[in-house]
C-alpha cells in the first residue's frame, strides 16, 4: 500500500509541474521585393505581422473585378510574402502587385496536403487597405537606419546566460526523494 503511495506521488509530482506547451501554427514571413533586391522577415509576437496579415486579408475571397492575367515583367514592382508554419513549411504566398494601372491586387496561394502549388491561379483579390499596405511593405523593406544598427549590434552581442530553473531542479530534487524512499521501502519488504 505504501509503495502504490508513493508511486501515486511520483506521478502526481510530474502531472502537477509545469509543462512547457509547443503550440503549433504559422510563426513568421518572409517578404522579398525582386525588384528592389530586398528582404525582411517578421515573427508571429511582432505587431507587424498581424498587421500585414489584416492588410491582405486574411481570408482571401476572389474579386469578380480582378485581372484575368496578373504578371509583372521586369521592373514591375511586386512583393512576395511566404508565410511559414514553425518557420520551415510554407502554408501561405501572397504575391503582391504594387504598379498595376488600376491599384494594388494580391494573389494568394494557399497550401493543400499535397504542398503549395504556385503554377494554377491563385486567388484574386484586394488588400483591406492598399495605402497602409503600400507604407508597411516600404517600411520593412527599407527600415531606418537607427533600426539597422540595433540589429546590427543586437546580433553582434553574445546571447545572455540563462538562470537555473528552480521549479524544475525542486521538482526533479522532490520525485529524487520519493524514488529513494520508494526504493528503500522495496528494499527493506525483501528482507523480510
Amino acid at each position: 500500500m505504501r509503495i502504490l503511495a508513493v508511486l501515486a506521488a511520483i506521478v502526481m509530482t510530474f502531472l502537477i509541474s509545469p509543462l512547457v506547451a509547443n503550440a503549433g501554427g504559422p510563426t513568421s514571413v518572409l517578404i522579398s521585393s525582386p525588384t528592389d533586391q530586398k528582404a525582411a522577415a517578421l515573427y508571429y509576437s511582432q505587431s507587424d505581422y498581424g498587421r500585414l496579415m489584416n492588410l491582405v486579408g486574411g481570408q482571401p475571397a476572389a474579386d469578380p473585378k480582378a485581372p484575368d492575367n496578373l504578371i509583372s515583367g521586369p521592373g514591375a514592382k511586386s512583393v512576395r510574402l511566404t508565410w511559414l508554419v514553425h518557420d520551415v513549411s510554407v502554408w501561405r504566398v501572397d504575391h503582391v502587385f504594387l504598379d498595376l494601372q488600376d491599384g494594388v491586387w494580391v494573389e494568394t496561394y494557399m497550401a493543400t496536403p499535397d504542398g503549395i502549388k504556385l503554377d494554377p491561379p491563385g486567388v484574386v483579390h484586394r488588400p483591406t487597405d492598399q495605402d497602409n499596405l503600400r507604407k508597411l511593405l516600404y517600411s520593412l523593406l527599407n527600415p531606418a537606419p537607427e533600426a539597422t544598427a540595433q540589429v546590427r549590434n543586437a546580433a553582434a552581442e553574445p546571447p545572455a546566460a540563462e538562470g537555473i530553473q528552480w521549479t524544475s531542479l525542486l521538482i526533479g530534487a522532490a520525485c529524487g526523494v520519493l524514488i529513494a524512499l520508494a526504493a528503500r521501502v522495496l528494499l527493506s519488504r525483501r528482507q523480510v
